[in-house]
């Protein structure tokens, strides 16, 4: 047997109630080269079909199999795939690997995405040989729970989930407040997913408003209309993002970054365009210009 050395990064999801002969397969194929190994469990934030075990029950699944012959690490889906390889990159680092770094995982939801520093290899595996759905006999253990919350997420009603989104403006609404996210490079408008105890969504969107940007005074709220939102956590999930854009003017204070928020701006209306936006709050623009045009046009009437 050849002599071990460098260190082995299988990156993936693992999605799966057991680990079958084919990923024993796999994993054994890592050990057997690298005197050290790691797995990253690639995780989504949205839970839904193909999602539907966190990093946790997929930790323990490994640990019961492997005890201490690899490390276990979380690597968290990020939108862009450039910005998504450089944190990999990151965290490899901070586990401080041996020698040379070997990464592996399946052609499409790795190789062919990964831009990072490392060479990457293809681990070969075929879908049939990691089925989706588990047989449900008898329940016990860790095992049979992670097939339990598979089959329950197989099978549930899909769910439309309720955001709030924000336009502030200022000087006479030639000014718009937006905030942008640390690992993006376009803005947003300021927002968040509704809380359960919210008494409504004017509520709700004052809540986010505050948790994001700090304690302002605005005028009275105005209902631009809704939108479904094209949220990339969501791409390949049962669920999806239906918000509800509303409008105010500041009166008094100072906007500053909170929560996940790392720099809130203004920009003025004129300079504006659709090039700034995260791709999801594009729709939210064009609502937000139809609102301003239709109040020009009031104005021309009066």
């Amino acid at each position: 047997m050849p002599k071990k050395s460098g260190t082995g990064i299988i990156v993936g999801r693992f999605q799966v109630f057991e680990l079958n002969k084919v990923h024993s397969r796999l994993v054994t194929s890592v050990l057997q080269k690298h005197s050290q190994v790691a797995i990253y469990l690639a995780s989504n934030p949205a839970p839904g079909l193909h999602n539907p075990l966190d990093f946790e029950l997929r930790r323990l699944m490994f640990e019961e199999k492997y005890k201490d012959k690899l490390r276990i690490e979380e690597m968290p889906d990020l939108p862009d795939d450039r910005i998504w390889s450089q944190e990999l990159d990151r965290r490899i680092l901070e586990i401080r690997p041996e020698g040379t770094v070997t990464l592996y995982g399946t052609r499409d939801n790795f190789v062919d995405r990964y831009s990072g520093r490392y060479t990457a290899e293809v681990l070969e595996a075929h879908e049939d040989d990691f089925p989706e759905e588990p047989e449900l006999s008898t329940l016990s253990n860790l095992r049979d729970f992670r097939a339990g919350m598979i089959y329950a997420n197989i099978r549930r009603f899909p769910t439309v989930y309720p955001t709030v989104d924000i336009a502030v403006f200022r000087r006479d609404y030639t000014e718009v407040l937006l905030a942008r996210k640390s690992n993006e490079t376009r803005y947003r408008f300021p927002g968040g997913f509704t809380d359960p105890a919210d008494p409504s969504y004017e509520d709700a969107v004052l809540r986010e408003l505050g948790e994001e940007c700090g304690e302002l005074t605005i005028d009275e709220l105005t209902y631009l209309g809704s939108s479904k939102i094209d949220d990339w956590r969501y791409r390949d999930a049962f669920d999806s993002i239906m918000t509800h854009m509303y409008a105010c003017a500041l009166v008094d204070g100072k906007p500053s970054p909170n929560d996940d928020i790392a720099e809130v701006q203004w920009f003025e209306l004129e300079r504006l365009t659709e090039d700034l936006f995260v791709a999801e709050h594009r729709p939210l623009f064009e609502i937000m210009m139809d609102y301003l045009e239709e109040m020009d046009e009031e104005e021309d009437e009066d």
